[in-house]
């Protein structure tokens, strides 16, 4: 954030500025290059020294020191004379970090990929020391916009799936993170020779939907080969997922119900069984660290075992109620179907801790620097429809914080085009709660605003009000349907007036950048709408073709895009949906 002090009381940073970077390459040399190029658009001379010395001048001094142990996981230490400017850091990644950091004190904003706010001349900030570290040591922020290695480090993430090089500071070295049970022990590959490596439920072996066996030694043989030869051809990588498939269906054989109803969970046999891969991988590889879920039926932490000293648990929080706090909360969804996009009601009462609060209270307890978060922050069955959460996002990483959570992801819209639905937004006020979650939420909201939407900030700053009032005696799930009480037709109408007084006053990128939030509106208007209506069929081309023009390229998590438009023009509530294909990319 920029200084609070009155102009006169900063100091101006001269037009002439020497660099110094104490190493000329990786992450440091990217430092140096992008203090460069951002000064110079402001208007300053610039010289990077190419031997880290100068004899005279303004300077900015880059230096990382691996003995610099308390300022560990990208934080950094910034001192500013009116002779110049140290930067300090014990990580390398520190160097960017605190670089885009300085910009930013000077002014600079980076509000998204394609929105850098460059300040005018004189550049101005305090004299003295000040310097930050990370609430969390691990960063990551699932939405595509967010996965741009060059807009990503400017966030601070070191998000495992970004496209962050080495040179950028790095990234969490996660080869996998996600379900895995099927990769390692695979259905098509084991079940008709093997059916005992698979769920039994109601006593029999399951083929459809399955999880493993997690007391037959043969699938720990499995999966500790897998893990191992994973390691042998992505040397690069140290933590590597053995994780439940996305759906229920544990295996209640005799030997896993026993051991489950000795923990009081089904986190008994998955701890058990991800210790003893961890405890076997370690023998040969001990930098190697096993990742797995607290998840679903699993989620409850185990009375009786405590996860490996080399093994992280990555609880979930997608049954809670989005629109409240999560430790404000108690409500929340009984039953989840991920690959249909649907969840059953909400259940509980709001003024009570909820099943996840007490969850997360004992795997804190549990992991000591071990315990990883899986946060949700959009609508994945209508993705371009209304998600109004930016009000509870501080205050959930802040519980997160508290509890001892080491590494935060947040997923939202991962499509492979843009998004709608506040999305830009959002992820600008993730990265850098995920660095701070002591920031001013509003504060942040209100300089993207009118970074990003310039002369129609005023209007959508009520629109996101609109929102924030509209879901406060609502609970918003992740998989909400269109109908939802919180798209009332009065605040549908107010919020489109919003909108059409912001498109009014804008132009350019800031006015194509509205277009592609009023396609929100849009859709779930077209979504309430009667197919049968006249001229509902034309209405949705329309849409189509300004969704397509503005890079849209999802309405539905993983659908195909034409057949998710054929939903919307013959299904009301978009109901049946079998029109939009699957569609499968990486991730």
């Amino acid at each position: 954030m920029s200084s609070a002090l009155p102009p006169e009381s900063l100091f101006s940073l001269p037009q002439r500025i020497v660099i110094l970077p104490n190493v000329q390459d990786g992450p440091v040399g990217y430092a140096a290059r992008e203090l460069g190029r951002c000064l110079a658009n402001a208007g300053c001379a610039i010289q990077i020294s190419a031997d880290g010395t100068a004899n005279s001048g303004f300077f900015i001094r880059l230096c990382w020191e691996e003995q610099l142990t308390d300022l560990e996981d990208g934080a950094f230490r910034i001192s500013v004379t009116a002779q110049g400017i140290t930067l300090k850091s014990g990580k390398a990644a520190g160097q960017v970090y605190g670089a885009y950091a300085l910009l930013e004190k000077l002014g600079w904003r980076f509000l998204a990929k394609d929105c850098e706010i460059t300040p005018h001349a004189p550049l101005r900030l305090p004299l003295g020391t000040w310097e930050e570290h990370p609430a969390f040591s691990v960063r990551e922020i699932f939405w595509r916009g967010a996965m741009d290695g060059e807009y990503a480090v400017k966030l601070r993430l070191n998000s495992a799936r970004s496209t962050i090089t080495p040179d950028q500071g790095g990234k969490a070295m996660f080869y996998n993170f996600s379900h895995t049970f099927d990769q390692l022990v695979p259905v098509k590959t084991y079940f008709d020779t093997h059916p005992e490596y698979f769920s039994m439920r109601d006593g029999v072996r399951v083929r459809e939907r399955t999880q493993l066996c997690l007391t037959n030694p043969d699938v720990l043989r499995l999966c500790t080969e897998g893990v191992l030869k994973w390691k042998r051809e992505h040397p690069e990588y140290t933590i590597f997922s053995v994780s439940m498939n996305d759906w229920y269906n544990n295996c209640q054989c005799p030997a896993c119900r026993k051991i489950d109803e000795e923990e009081g969970s089904s986190a008994g046999t998955v701890i058990r069984f991800v210790n003893a891969v961890a405890d076997n991988v370690t023998k040969i590889y001990p930098d190697v660290r096993i990742h797995t879920f607290a998840y679903l039926y699993c989620r409850k932490p185990p009375k009786l075992t405590r996860p490996h000293p080399s093994v992280i648990v990555r609880l979930c929080s997608i049954e809670c109620c989005y629109s409240h706090p999560i430790a404000q909360c108690g409500c929340e969804i009984s039953r989840i179907n991920v690959q249909g996009t649907f969840a059953h009601a909400f259940t509980g009462d709001p003024h009570v801790p909820s099943s996840f609060m007490r969850d997360l209270a004992g795997w804190s307890k549990l992991c000591k620097n071990q315990l990883f978060i899986w946060d949700y922050t959009t609508n994945y069955a209508n993705y371009l429809q209304p998600f109004p959460n930016l009000h509870v996002l501080a205050d959930n990483l802040r519980t997160f914080r508290q509890y001892g959570a080491s590494g935060v992801l947040e997923q939202g819209n991962f499509s492979l085009g843009r998004a709608s639905a506040l999305g830009d937004l959002k992820v600008y006020l993730l990265g850098k709660l995920l660095w701070n979650p002591d920031l001013n939420p509003e504060e942040l909201i209100r300089e993207f605003a009118e970074g990003y939407w310039e002369n129609g900030a005023e209007a959508m700053l009520r629109y996101i009000d609109l929102w924030r009032k509209a879901v406060k005696d609502a609970h918003m799930s992740i998989y909400d349907p269109p109908d939802a009480a919180y798209l009332s037709e009065p605040t549908l109408t107010t919020a489109e007036a919003y909108l059409r007084e912001a498109l009014e006053k804008t132009q350019g990128a800031a006015h194509e950048r509205l277009e592609r939030e009023a396609l929100s509106l849009r859709y779930v208007r077209l979504a309430q709408e009667d197919p049968t209506q006249d001229g509902h069929a034309a209405r949705v081309d329309a849409f189509a073709a300004d969704a397509k023009r503005l890079g849209i390229s999802e309405l539905f998590e993983r659908r195909d895009l034409e057949g998710s438009f054929e939903v919307l023009r013959t299904s009301h509530l978009t109901q049946d949906r079998s029109a939009a294909k699957p569609i499968r990319y990486p991730i």
